[in-house]
């Protein structure tokens, strides 16, 4: 399997600890940041970060951003200048083209102008942290998409003793059970089937949906 190679425009708080979190996965990764600054931060951790204007097309080309498979626009400061970066980026022939915004006003527009995903990390962060408030027992949640999460939330006691088939997750949670971590264990496993019976102290993997995860902890 080839390594991917994805690009990082603008190396800010956001978009530095994307560079060093791919680079860190071992994959290939270009960033580009006007400020120097920002750039020499990440220049020991990161395969290619150089100073440059993303909204230029031949500051990309040079920095070797049409061999890229993804890129992230980790900058919201200017719509004007998402704007430029993904019709330039189309212009090199990338196809996925990931922009952060501040503003969900702006989000419609991103997509149409050839945007593949749009995320609010403020937003996205706000509504993981009041679930997680509002249900203390979710121990984490990771967002999928606007609809489905995962999270990991401890057993039910009237759960105990029964079998996943019978507890029936799916229907009475809506939720997929994708790992279980048992009680005389501290690791995950994803091999079990449908007669695994429920003991005090499992620890749970789930995909879910925002309503269903009050169900779950309830």
């Amino acid at each position: 399997m080839s390594v991917s190679t994805i690009g990082v425009l603008g190396l800010g708080l956001f978009g530095s600890a994307v560079a060093r979190t791919l680079a860190e996965n071992n994959v290939d990764v270009i960033a580009i940041d006007k400020n120097m600054d920002h750039v020499e931060e990440v220049l020991d951790e990161v395969p290619v970060a150089i100073q440059g204007d993303f909204t230029k097309i031949d500051h990309l080309m040079e920095a070797g951003f049409a061999d890229c498979d993804e890129v992230i626009i980790a900058t919201a400061e200017k719509l004007e200048d998402s704007i430029i970066a993904i019709l330039n980026l189309k212009k090199l022939g990338i196809e996925k083209i990931t922009v952060k915004t501040k503003n969900q006003d702006y989000q419609e527009v991103l997509l149409k102008v050839g945007a593949t995903r749009v995320i609010l990390p403020e937003v996205e962060i706000g509504v993981q942290l009041g679930i997680m408030l509002a249900n203390p027992t979710v121990h984490e949640l990771i967002k999928l998409d606007n609809h489905y999460n995962v999270v990991e939330f401890p057993y039910h006691p009237s759960w105990i003793g029964q079998s996943i088939v019978d507890i029936d997750f799916r229907n009475q949670y809506q939720t997929n059970i994708i790992a279980i971590q048992p009680a005389e264990t501290n690791e995950f496993t994803i091999e079990f089937g449908p007669d695994y019976i429920v003991s005090k102290g499992d620890i749970f993997l789930g995909v879910t949906t925002d309503d269903a995860v009050k169900k779950l902890v309830d």
